[in-house]
């Protein structure tokens, strides 16, 4: 037997191999049907993984804040399986969880734009309206090659390539589209709920490297509720009308070219205000420090 203790202290002993499900399910069934995830000796982990040896293990359910880097990720994974849905010719790379949401590169002859959103969206929550177990597999690397030599899936193949040789191959699947994924992720595609939406599209070259495919990177964000969502975005609203870009435009004080990335191109109203605040900080600064001035262009490496 193994000894699993709880967060309030209180300790049981399971049979060893028993899931996280199974734990809950023996506590209360409801506990259980409330339950997308577990913390496991403070590791967020799959509710169906077995506990083999004696863990500290909680619960966590949708609402929990732990819970929005999974709600996140299973997104993007749902994000995945619309595009690759609409748009089967397409190839999927990566689609991590980052501050404030997610993303997922895709490669395809045609770049993604804003207007496909609205198709994916709506095919996103069919997906989740489906709601599909994610189920987690393992695969030898030789397996998992060929899986995705098999799709067309050039990317995936390299991926695999790199996962180091003492890291276990793992998949999840829900229900016919699975992915590459090291995990955790919820019990199911329901699980993401509605509070999501699709914020942008840009490009991403595959690995960061110039010499490499160019990717249509697509960006998300999701929240447990709909307020927290609907909160959100109107941040983001009111910060777009702060937006120093904006304001000068309007103001009519600088802009910015392709030519000169990171360049100001002063106008005359802008000019004169920068040098008044120039003058100003000098008069308030000058007893106390000493100007210097360094070059703008810099080599690429510093």
């Amino acid at each position: 037997m193994i000894n699993v203790t709880f967060p309030d202290g209180a300790s049981r002993a399971f049979a060893p191999g028993m899931s996280g499900l199974d734990i809950a399910k023996s506590i209360s069934p409801s506990l259980a049907k409330r339950s997308v995830a577990m913390v496991r000796d403070g590791a967020l982990a799959d509710l169906s993984d077995p506990v083999d040896a004696d863990a500290k293990i909680e619960f966590i359910g949708r609402d929990d804040a732990r819970a929005l880097e999974l709600i996140r990720h299973d997104a993007a994974h749902v994000l995945a399986e619309a595009v690759q849905s609409l748009w089967p010719d397409t190839q999927v790379t990566i689609g991590p969880v980052i501050e404030n949401g997610f993303y997922y590169d895709f490669y395809r002859a045609t770049p993604f734009t804003p207007e496909d959103f609205a198709a994916i969206e709506k095919r996103m929550r069919e997906i989740i309206a489906r709601d599909r177990p994610f189920v987690k597999s393992v695969m030898s690397r030789d397996e998992a090659k060929s899986h995705f030599e098999r799709k067309g899936e050039a990317f995936k193949v390299e991926l695999v390539d790199a996962i180091p040789g003492n890291q276990s191959i793992k998949f999840y699947s829900q229900g016919e589209w699975s992915d590459l994924c090291r995990g955790p992720h919820m019990t199911s595609t329901g699980k993401v709920g509605d509070a999501f939406k699709l914020m942008k599209v840009a490009g991403a070259y595959w690995r960061g490297d110039s010499s490499k495919p160019m990717l249509s990177r697509i960006y998300g964000t999701a929240f447990a509720k709909r307020e927290e969502l609907d909160a959100y975005l109107k941040q983001i609203e009111e910060a777009e009308k702060r937006d120093h870009r904006k304001l000068a435009r309007e103001m009519d004080l600088f802009h910015f070219q392709e030519e000169g990335p990171g360049t100001i191109f002063w106008h005359p109203k802008g000019w004169t205000l920068f040098q008044t605040l120039i003058a100003y900080m000098r008069r308030r600064l000058a007893a106390d420090y000493q100007e210097v001035s360094a070059p703008q262009v810099l080599d690429k490496h510093l």
